[in-house]
């Protein structure tokens, strides 16, 4: 399967907020999966989401609205290109 670009990966603060966004996010879109965190954004294990084929300001509307709390918002723009911070939530 080729990857399609742009995508982008949110982390959690914990494994039960990422299955949280899966049980909300995957009856509105086929283009999401829950995935390892990638060794380029963190070292330490979990589960981050991906999701591709969505405007990032439609990401984080949804979010917002759902209430859901994830800690960073990365996207990948290119193969071999490194992941780029969008968002980070203090």
């Amino acid at each position: 399967m080729t990857e399609k670009y742009p995508y982008y990966i949110i982390t959690f603060p914990s494994v039960h907020h990422a299955i949280k966004l899966e049980s909300i996010f995957k009856s509105k879109a086929s283009s999401f999966l829950l995935v390892p965190v990638p060794r380029e954004i963190s070292s330490s294990c979990g589960v981050a989401a991906k999701i591709w084929e969505t405007e990032i300001e439609q990401i984080i509307s949804f979010l917002e609205q759902e209430g859901l709390e994830y800690d960073c918002i990365y996207v990948y723009e290119a193969m071999k290109h490194k992941p780029k911070l969008i968002k980070k939530l203090m």
